[in-house]
């Protein structure tokens, strides 16, 4: 997998000046941060990727497949997928054709409306959620081992209360 190159914390800050100097009215603390979650966000979703080139899923692949695995019963229609994953219903609709082509996932016929389409995942695709899903969590705990807990409760905090002002 062929990685962008990284900025270094010096690079971002004079990202960061050069975009406050432009950016009328707006605090450089607000700028710093705007940019700071859009780099994090990033870097997450790369490492994500690199973890889980092993077992052959995408970032969306995953979140999808996690969906249906959070579910009582194992079912959700590809509307409902897109809207955990922030996905377009063509992208969602490639991403559920390759899982079903997998083997991972399989059309189910909706038992209330028949014309309606639901997703479950195969007992194939609950195996490797149970294999992956664990080495993730492992990753992700080293990961964010740099906060204390109290830190990890006012991160979030402060970004429950940014995606509530932002849903709002």
């Amino acid at each position: 997998m062929n990685h962008p190159k990284r900025l270094k914390q010096s690079e971002t800050e004079a990202i960061v000046a050069r975009a406050h100097q432009r950016a009328a009215g707006v605090a450089l603390g607000d700028v710093r941060i705007g940019i700071l979650i859009r780099q994090s966000h990033s870097l997450i979703m790369d490492e994500l990727s690199r973890k889980l080139v092993p077992y052959g899923l995408s970032n969306v692949a995953y979140f999808a497949m996690n969906m249906l695995y959070s579910t009582s019963d194992n079912l959700a229609n590809p509307s409902e997928l897109c809207v955990i994953t922030g996905e377009t219903r063509a992208n969602m609709t490639r991403i559920c054709d390759e899982l079903v082509d997998k083997g991972l996932m399989r059309r189910v016929t909706n038992q209330e409306d028949r014309r309606r389409v639901d997703l479950s995942l195969t007992d194939e695709g609950v195996a490797l959620l149970k294999t992956a899903v664990p080495e993730l969590r492992k990753k992700t705990h080293v990961m964010m081992s740099i906060f204390s807990e109290a830190e990890k409760a006012t991160l979030v905090d402060l970004l429950t209360r940014l995606n509530q002002k932002l849903e709002g």
